[in-house]
């Protein structure tokens, strides 16, 4: 019987899995301008590069910074779940029809507002 090898073989979707990664707690310093200095493993772990647009927000007091490149991927799997979810739903034809009851919702606010000065209405296209 051949020797059994117990050395652990890459797991491929679980080492080369696209996303960031986590990345231990670190202290940074905020300069009198309000920088601070990402370190490298930080910004490697969040697809992030020198140049890079970040897109960053506050909640509950706590500031998020991710990469755009994050953020488009994110978005990309959330559609692919949405799609998978609900199969033969457009996107885009959901889109446009939420564009549409909201155009129609702005007219009809707006012509509220004619009537009540004593303008005419705009008329529906």
């Amino acid at each position: 019987m051949a020797p059994r090898d117990f050395a652990e073989k890459p797991q491929a979707e679980y080492e080369t899995a696209p996303g960031p990664r986590s990345v231990p707690y670190a202290s940074l310093r905020l300069d009198s301008a309000g920088r601070i200095v990402v370190p490298a493993a930080m910004r490697a772990a969040m697809l992030a590069k020198a140049g890079d647009t970040l897109v960053a927000q506050v909640v509950d007091g706590e500031l998020r910074v991710v990469s755009r490149e994050w953020v488009m991927r994110r978005i990309d799997e959330e559609a692919k779940r949405f799609k998978a979810a609900n199969p033969g739903v457009s996107l885009v034809d959901e889109l446009i029809a939420d564009r549409r009851e909201e155009a129609r919702q702005e007219l009809e606010e707006a012509n509220a507002w004619r009537k009540a000065h004593g303008l005419p209405p705009f008329d529906a296209e």
